[in-house]
C-alpha cells in the first residue's frame, strides 16, 4: 500500500509509504485522490499528510518522466495537479508534516497544503532548474513571497528546517513534526467548520483582488456566517462559559 489512511475523530492522516523516497507515481497519486475523496463526505475537519522513512516525498520518478511522449506530457502534469488541487480545495485544513526530503513535486505537495510543520530532518528544494524544468512558480511566491521564490527556484538550492522557518515556508519547527501537526489539526478541528472553509477560500480569493473589492467580499462572508447555527452556538457558549459544539451548520 503506497498510502496508509487513518481517521481519529474529525482528523484524517495520510502517510506516504512508498520506500525509499515516496516518489509521486500513478499508484501514489491515485491512493491520495481516493482517500481525500472518501474524507469529504465524512466531513473530516483536518487532514495530516506525512511521509514514512527518509523522505516526505522526493517528487516524480524521473524514470517515468523520461519515457513521456509529447502527447503524454499534459496528462502527466494534470495527474500531479489533480492531487495538489484536491489538497488545496479540501474543505477542512490540510497540514503537511515534513521530516525528510520534500523535493520537486514533493515540495509542491507540501506547498499545496494549508499549513506546513517541519521536523529537524526536513529538507525543501524546488529542483526544476537543475533538470532544465520549472516547478512551484504558481504556489511558492504565494506562500513565501516573490524574493524567496526567485532565490529558491533560480538556484534550486536545498533549504533545511531552520531556514524554512525563517523564510516562512513552514509555520513551525518541531522535534516531532507528526505530533505537532496532530496538535494543530486538533485545534482546527475544534473550530467552526464553515468558518475554517470560508477563511481558506477567502484568503486565496482576496489575495487576487484590489483591496476595496477584497473588503467587500470579506464583509459579505462575515454577514453570511453571522447567520449560521455555529455562530449562534458560539455566542451562547461564550456567555455560558462553556465549549461550543459546532456542527457545520
Amino acid at each position: 500500500m503506497s498510502v496508509h489512511v487513518d481517521v481519529q475523530g474529525a482528523v484524517g492522516t495520510l502517510t506516504l509509504d512508498a520506500p525509499p523516497l515516496n516518489l509521486l507515481t500513478d499508484a501514489l497519486r491515485g491512493a491520495l485522490l481516493d482517500a481525500l475523496a472518501d474524507f469529504r463526505p465524512r466531513r473530516l475537519r483536518a487532514v495530516i499528510l506525512s511521509g514514512r522513512g527518509r523522505a516526505f516525498c522526493a517528487g516524480a520518478d524521473l524514470r517515468d518522466e523520461a519515457k513521456l511522449t509529447p502527447e503524454q506530457v499534459q496528462h502527466f502534469l494534470d495527474a500531479d495537479e489533480a492531487v495538489f488541487g484536491a489538497l488545496a480545495d479540501f474543505p477542512g485544513a490540510t497540514i503537511a508534516a515534513v521530516d525528510g526530503y520534500a523535493y520537486g513535486g514533493g515540495f509542491e505537495l507540501a506547498l499545496a497544503c494549508d499549513i506546513r510543520v517541519a521536523g529537524p530532518g526536513a529538507r525543501f528544494a524546488g529542483v526544476g532548474v537543475k533538470l532544465g524544468l520549472t516547478v512551484s512558480t504558481a504556489r511558492l511566491a504565494r506562500v513565501a513571497g516573490e524574493g524567496v521564490a526567485l532565490d529558491l527556484l533560480l538556484t534550486g538550492r536545498t533549504v533545511d528546517a531552520e531556514e524554512a522557518l525563517a523564510l516562512g515556508l513552514v509555520s513551525a519547527l518541531a522535534a516531532d513534526a507528526q505530533a505537532d501537526a496532530r496538535r494543530v489539526a486538533e485545534v482546527v478541528a475544534s473550530r467552526a467548520p464553515l468558518s475554517v472553509q470560508a477563511n481558506k477560500v477567502g484568503l486565496r480569493h482576496c489575495a487576487r483582488l484590489p483591496l476595496a473589492e477584497a473588503v467587500v467580499y470579506e464583509r459579505g462572508e462575515w454577514a453570511r456566517l453571522q447567520r449560521t447555527h455555529d455562530h449562534k452556538e458560539a455566542v451562547k457558549a461564550f456567555f455560558a462559559k462553556r465549549t461550543p459544539e459546532f456542527t457545520g451548520q
